[in-house]
């Protein structure tokens, strides 16, 4: 129970490996194109932990196209083809303490419509659960208002006809706690979180016949009436991201 709870050096520490974790996240969008392999972007993002004293949280996930929809995928051996999107579910380790993030990018700098109408459902999501989270809500309650908002997003798409068919393109829980460990001790998914506790946010939509996956993931901090996004520095809108990526074909 102690370990549930962060005191503010903890919190420091975490802030830190985020830190960490964004500033090589931001190679690997300055690096990142078609054509590359997918163990080539997992070295530029551990090359600069490295740089700065840190090692990966866990085995980083780099799936590109179709790999992306699988769960865990770490394989990381195929190309990154033009036109798809990289899920990249990754974290440093820092002083003991992990980061745990994902961000999804297009390959060549660009989201398709197609990529930007299912990127813009995970966000809405991931933004729900950053407006709801608080002392006293459970992980349940968390993962309930995902699948809500997934369901009820995919319905819209035509995608699904009910919220029962949800598990054919979500099929993990919104939220764990974050800490010692990537996956840190919890009280249990339906007791009120505590205040000081720090959780993930990373929903997801894993589209097999599209090859189209994508989940967008965030460390909370929880407090009293609300949450603090550690990882608010590591940019996810559509907009920045593109900006972000393109701005190296100008410089």
């Amino acid at each position: 129970k102690l370990r549930y709870q962060k005191d503010e050096n903890e919190i420091q520490k975490i802030q830190k490996a985020i830190d960490i974790t964004e500033h090589a996240l931001n190679r690997v969008m300055d690096t990142l194109k078609p054509g590359m392999m997918e163990y080539q972007v997992q070295a530029e993002f551990e090359y600069a932990l490295m740089n700065h004293g840190a090692s990966p949280a866990f085995t980083t996930i780099a799936g590109a196209g179709y790999n992306g929809t699988m769960l865990h995928y770490h394989s990381n051996q195929d190309m990154c083809q033009d036109g798809d999107l990289i899920l990249l579910d990754l974290g440093a380790k820092k002083d003991h303490y992990c980061a745990d993030i994902t961000r999804t990018y297009p390959i060549n700098g660009r989201f398709s419509d197609r990529q930007k109408q299912i990127y813009q459902l995970v966000l809405k999501a991931n933004k729900a659960v950053i407006d709801h989270a608080k002392a006293g809500v459970t992980l349940n309650q968390l993962n309930q208002l995902t699948k809500e908002i997934l369901s009820q997003g995919l319905i819209e798409l035509g995608l699904i006809q009910n919220k029962d068919e949800l598990p054919k393109y979500y099929m993990h829980s919104v939220s764990h706690p974050l800490g010692l460990d990537v996956h840190d001790v919890s009280l249990g998914r339906d007791e009120p979180l505590l205040e000081g506790t720090v959780i993930t946010d990373d929903p997801g939509r894993y589209i097999e016949d599209e090859g189209i996956g994508i989940r967008i993931e965030d460390d909370l901090l929880i407090q009293k009436d609300g949450c603090v996004v550690l990882s608010e520095g590591i940019i996810k809108e559509i907009e920045d991201i593109e900006n972000y990526m393109n701005q190296k074909s100008l410089s």
